[in-house]
């Protein structure tokens, strides 16, 4: 394993540049944040591959630090521990990628300290080839306007949204921010091809989320009845009719894919797959998704309505990291030991339900207790479906992009350092949930005192204060003020 490192990272988080934010001045001690980009010997041995991904991420990300791993993603665990950088880019070439490589990412990213949660915001950039992983190495920030949801989002997060889906046959759901007061039900086919095209298309949607059966292979939107499917083929896309009709389906707009509730869809398995061609020829510059088989849905489904419900509040990686530690934090409250240290790797690749010796020892004592069946299987169903979704979602892209729904209920102002704090600023904005979830994202990695943390009372009492994100569960803000959370005396951790 080899570790080159620059001067220390000096760019602003992307956050400054939104909604036309001044960069503040030098006298408030901007906090930065910090890159690493971890690479494996096959890449850096590539010059194709190594100028498209790791020479394009050091050009985006100047003074990033570069850690070389040759036979085993871990071995990059001491020069990560030693940095803790605010985002880490894994860049493989796709027959490295997959379920196994998901589940060790994973893994690693939340080994570099003390505590089980995330330590780094992480992503994986790969490709079907060259080109398409230079897509994403070199993406740019997607104020996202426009989607096509296919798994049951919020439409009124956004300026235009078209929804179909298997539950409505027939029927198109679309919503215009000005021109519609409420989401509007519009007849259409029963076969939505033509829909989707025009979407993808015409209306160059930046966001699109999916769910129902899927594979490595395909998308089927027909869950209950008839209906399109989207199928791959040399990294191109195409969608298929009822009448089993192929039509080219690729599209150039920068987007963000959720495969939000599909199984398999995010595992790479070789480089001719969905996930891949998605991101060649469908313009994915950021793609979630599961590399094995999803019945409970925590961190698809979770990621999903962070990200639309609090639009503004996180970028899309922000989103799926969020939900990640809340999915952590859920396992630990469950007191089952085994379940915080269980890897997927001690099952087979397929597996879908983890049950742990704790878990089995557990389950035979509230049975013993008279647990009645139905409320212990949902319990059971809980515990084995967060440790399931824990590990087993891919988010493909550059983890620093900001990609995240424009003119949202939520904008998220500089960081600074004043008189000795760390200070986070938000704003909230006509149309923000009354009640509800809100995190908040620290540049980079923090060393302070929980208890000290002062969160304004209109927020509520912070849940979880972790060294590089905060949650605040029950919030109750007011559209049109900023809010305000002071972290007195923290210091920096990592280089």
């Amino acid at each position: 394993m080899t570790t080159m490192r620059a001067s220390p990272l000096a760019f602003l988080p992307a956050a400054m540049l939104l909604a036309g934010c001044a960069v503040p001045s030098l006298s408030t001690e901007a906090p930065m944040d910090t890159y690493a980009i971890v690479a494996s010997k096959a890449v850096m041995d590539d010059p194709v591959w190594k100028r498209a991904t790791v020479d394009a991420l050091m050009a985006k990300h100047p003074g990033a630090t570069l850690i070389v791993w040759d036979k085993s993603v871990d071995e990059a665990r001491g020069a990560l521990t030693a940095a803790l950088p605010s985002h880490t880019a894994f860049v493989v070439k796709p027959e490295q990628a997959g379920a196994m490589f998901t589940i060790a990412v994973s893994n690693l990213c939340r080994a570099l300290d003390d505590d089980p949660f995330t330590d780094t915001f992480w992503g994986v950039v790969t490709g079907y080839d060259a080109p398409a992983a230079k897509a994403l190495a070199e993406a740019k920030p997607i104020a996202i306007r426009r989607a096509l949801d296919c798994a049951g989002c919020d439409l009124t997060a956004f300026d235009k949204a078209w929804r179909y889906t298997e539950d409505h046959r027939g029927t198109m759901n679309f919503w215009a921010r000005g021109a519609t007061d409420k989401i509007q039900d519009i007849p259409c086919d029963t076969d939505n091809t033509w829909g989707v095209l025009e979407r993808l298309r015409t209306d160059r949607v930046q966001f699109m989320t999916t769910s129902g059966h899927a594979t490595q292979r395909d998308w089927q939107m027909g869950y209950r009845g008839p209906n399109m499917a989207m199928v791959h083929q040399d990294g191109r896309l195409f969608a298929i009719d009822t009448k089993k009709q192929r039509h080219p389906a690729g599209s150039t707009e920068p987007k963000v894919y959720f495969g939000t509730g599909n199984c398999l869809i995010g595992d790479i398995d070789k480089p001719d797959c969905m996930a891949l061609s998605w991101m060649r020829d469908g313009g994915a510059r950021q793609f979630m998704g599961y590399t094995i088989t999803t019945w409970f849905g925590a961190q698809g489904w979770g990621t999903q309505g962070l990200f639309v419900d609090t639009a503004g509040l996180c970028t899309a990686n922000e989103a799926f990291h969020f939900t990640n530690a809340g999915i952590v934090d859920k396992i630990r409250s469950f007191g089952i030991p085994d379940m915080m240290t269980f890897r997927f790797t001690q099952l087979a690749k397929q597996s879908n339900f983890p049950i742990t010796p704790g878990i089995a020892a557990w389950q035979k004592g509230r049975q013993a207790a008279g647990d009645k069946p139905d409320a212990l299987r949902q319990a059971l169903f809980d515990r084995v479906g967060h440790l399931h979704d824990r590990d087993v979602v891919c988010f493909y892209g550059d983890p620093a992009l900001d990609a995240r729904i424009a003119d949202g209920r939520w904008t998220v102002l500089p960081p600074l350092v004043e008189d000795g704090a760390l200070t986070l600023r938000v704003r909230a904005n006509p149309g923000v949930r009354e009640k509800g979830t809100v995190w908040v994202r620290l540049p980079g990695s923090w060393r302070y005192d929980p208890a000290a943390a002062e969160v304004p009372e209109a927020l509520g009492k912070a849940d979880l204060l972790l060294d590089n994100m905060i949650r605040i569960p029950d919030a109750t803000p007011s559209a049109g003020e900023t809010y305000t959370i002071r972290l007195p005396g923290a210091t920096r951790k990592g280089a």
